[in-house]
């Protein structure tokens, strides 16, 4: 175990993201938001994300020796259920032909330069500029309009938390996949995770002010 300020301060940062992340699926059931497909994929963005940093609070050995297959599998699921949310709330098809547009390609990257880090980092570094590009396009809609209804309410923080996770990955993503180094790790985890943390406190506040059981069917704006 690593001892000092940083490490010390990391694996804090990193048990409050783990259980920052089950907040949002928490909410969806106490608020009982099951008819919303939206808010569904949200929560479970993040409960897949808390599930998968568990581990890293304990180091267990075993989480170790598996995590490279883990983040390769999980990477190629990320993007899409950004756009699946999308998908979900506007109703349009450009988002259904984008997520079918981003699984191709996922699939000729991988085909291409084989299941490892090399394809890898070019899908989450594409994966990640579209999921910011769309949630920037999302809060801008949002701020053009005068009057707004919970749902948008709700979406707006649900905008405001990828667009710091995503904008913040930036920098975990250049450290963490393009100049790995050992010294860098533990400043790479502590904007991770402070990241995280920024994302699921703006989520979860965003359904517990705004998010309300769907009425009469009415999914979307």
């Amino acid at each position: 175990m690593k001892t000092g300020l940083l490490p010390g301060i990391n694996l804090l940062l990193t048990i409050l993201g783990v259980a920052f992340c089950f907040f949002p699926i928490g909410l969806y059931w106490w608020k009982k938001l099951n008819p919303n497909k939206t808010y569904l994929v949200i929560s479970l963005y993040w409960m897949i994300n808390g599930i998968l940093y568990a581990p890293e609070i304990f180091n267990w050995k075993w989480y170790n020796d598996i995590t490279f297959q883990i983040t390769l599998f999980y990477n190629l699921l990320d993007a899409p259920l950004v756009i699946l949310m999308f998908y979900f709330l506007f109703k349009k098809k450009i988002f259904k032909y984008l997520m079918i547009a981003f699984f191709i390609f996922e699939t000729v990257m991988t085909i291409w330069m084989g299941y490892n880090f090399d394809s890898d980092n070019i899908i989450i570094g594409v994966g990640s500029l579209i999921c910011l590009i769309l949630n920037i396009w999302g809060i801008s809609k949002y701020f053009l309009k005068v009057n707004h209804t919970d749902n948008e309410n709700v979406m707006v923080f649900v905008y405001a938390g990828f667009i710091f996770y995503y904008g913040l990955f930036a920098v975990v993503f250049n450290y963490n996949y393009l100049h790995v180094s050992g010294s860098q790790r533990p400043y790479v985890v502590f904007v991770n995770y402070a990241a995280i943390i920024l994302a699921t406190l703006l989520t979860s506040y965003g359904f517990w002010k705004y998010a309300h059981s769907v009425r009469y069917g009415d999914e979307h704006y």
